[in-house]
C-alpha cells in the first residue's frame, strides 16, 4: 500500500470514527437521566387533564402497527394507526390550531379557526373549507398528538385505574414525568399506557400505547405560535372548494335502518344520537356496533368475517340475519362473541 494510499485511509477512518461520535452524542444525552420533577401520579394525571390550554408548537412522529381490515372508507385510520406519521403543529388553543401531516411529495394540512375547519392539500394545489361539525367523524393525524391522545385515554381509563410513577425521560429536550396505567379490567387488550409529560405544565410529550402505538415530540417549543401559521391564505393559482361534513348520523340513521339494543354481553349502551351505531361498556374495554346498510354491508363482510385480531384492537363481522353488523374495540374476542351472541 502507497503511503499517498495509507495516509488517505486514516483520514478516512478519523472521519468514520468522528462521525460515530456525533451520531451517539445525541442518543447519548436522550438516554441520560432525565432528572425529572417527581409528581405524584394523581397530580400529573390532572395536570395532563388540564394542560388543554399551553400552547405549543413542534414536530411528532407517530408509529404504530395496528393493523385494520381492508374495509370500505378505512384507508386513511389505517395509515395513521398502522404505519408511520410525521407531522407538524402548531396549537394557540382547542379553538385555534394547525397540523400538517408530512409526505415525500408534500404535506396536508388542517387549520383549525374560529370560522371553521379548513384543509390545504399541497399536491392538488387545493384549499377545502369544511362546513358543520359533525357528531360523529372517523380520527385524523390530530386526534394522535400526543397531549390530545393522552388526555382522551386518561379520560377513558377514568380515575380508578391503577397508576404508578415512570423514571423520568428527556423528550424533545424536555425533562419528563412519568406516569403507567395499568388497566385491571380483564376484557380489555390495552395492558399499559405509558405517558411522560412536563411536569411544569402537564403538557404530555410522549404516549405508548403497549407495543401497538407510540406518538411522541422530536421537536418542541413551548411557546404560541405565530397567528399568521394559523391564518388559511390561499394564492390567486390555488383551488378553493366549500363542502360539508360528512354527517354520519343522518346517513346510519336514514339507510341502516337499524336500532341497536340497550346492552349487549352484558354490557349498557352509552346514550347516543345514533340508533344504528352505538357504544357499549365503560372504561378502556368500551366496543362500538356498526350496523352496516346494503352493499357496504356486503363488502365489510367480505373483507373481515368472524374475528379479525390485529395486536391490541379486535374486529367482528357477523350476520345473523340479512342484516351486517361490525363490532371493533380493544377489547378480547371473547368479548364481542358474547356480543355476537346477543345480536342473534
Amino acid at each position: 500500500m502507497s503511503v499517498v494510499r495509507r495516509e488517505a485511509r486514516r483520514r478516512w477512518i478519523v472521519v468514520a470514527v468522528a462521525l460515530a461520535v456525533l451520531v451517539a452524542v445525541p442518543a447519548g444525552i436522550a438516554a441520560a437521566p432525565a432528572g425529572a420533577e417527581r409528581v405524584p401520579p394523581l397530580a400529573l394525571r390532572q395536570r395532563m387533564l388540564d394542560s388543554a390550554g399551553t400552547a405549543f408548537q413542534g414536530y411528532v412522529e407517530t408509529r404504530g402497527t395496528v393493523v385494520l381490515p381492508d374495509l370500505p372508507q378505512l384507508s386513511d385510520v389505517a395509515g395513521l394507526l398502522g404505519g408511520t406519521t410525521s407531522m407538524r403543529v402548531w396549537h394557540a388553543s382547542p379553538q385555534a390550531w394547525r397540523v400538517a401531516v408530512l409526505d415525500p411529495v408534500g404535506e396536508r394540512d388542517t387549520y383549525r379557526t374560529a370560522d371553521g375547519t379548513y384543509t390545504w392539500d399541497f399536491s392538488r394545489n387545493l384549499w377545502t373549507e369544511l362546513t358543520g361539525e359533525p357528531v360523529v367523524r372517523l380520527p385524523r393525524a390530530a386526534d394522535l398528538l400526543p397531549p390530545e391522545l393522552a388526555r382522551r385515554l386518561l379520560t377513558d381509563a377514568g380515575p380508578g385505574v391503577p397508576m404508578r410513577s415512570l423514571p423520568g425521560r428527556r423528550v424533545a429536550g424536555v425533562a419528563a414525568a412519568g406516569l403507567r396505567l395499568t388497566p385491571a379490567d380483564p376484557d380489555t387488550t390495552i395492558r399499559r399506557v405509558d405517558v411522560w409529560a412536563d411536569p411544569a405544565t402537564g403538557l404530555p410529550l410522549r404516549v405508548d400505547v403497549a407495543s401497538a402505538f407510540t406518538s411522541r415530540f422530536l421537536d418542541l417549543r413551548r411557546s404560541a405560535p405565530p397567528t399568521s401559521v394559523l391564518r388559511p391564505r390561499g394564492s390567486p393559482t390555488s383551488g378553493f372548494v366549500t363542502t360539508a361534513q360528512p354527517d354520519v348520523v343522518s346517513a346510519l340513521n336514514t339507510v341502516a335502518g337499524a336500532s341497536l339494543p340497550g346492552s349487549l354481553a352484558g354490557r349498557a349502551r352509552v346514550p347516543g344520537p345514533v340508533e344504528a351505531v352505538a357504544v357499549y361498556g365503560a372504561g378502556l374495554s368500551r366496543f362500538v356496533v356498526v350496523a352496516v346498510p346494503g352493499r357496504l354491508g356486503e363488502r365489510t363482510l367480505a373483507a373481515a368475517r368472524d374475528v379479525v385480531r390485529s395486536g391490541m384492537l379486535t374486529v367482528l363481522v357477523t350476520r345473523p340475519s340479512r342484516r351486517t353488523y361490525l363490532l371493533a374495540g380493544f377489547v378480547t374476542p371473547a368479548l364481542l362473541t358474547r356480543a355476537q351472541a346477543d345480536l342473534r
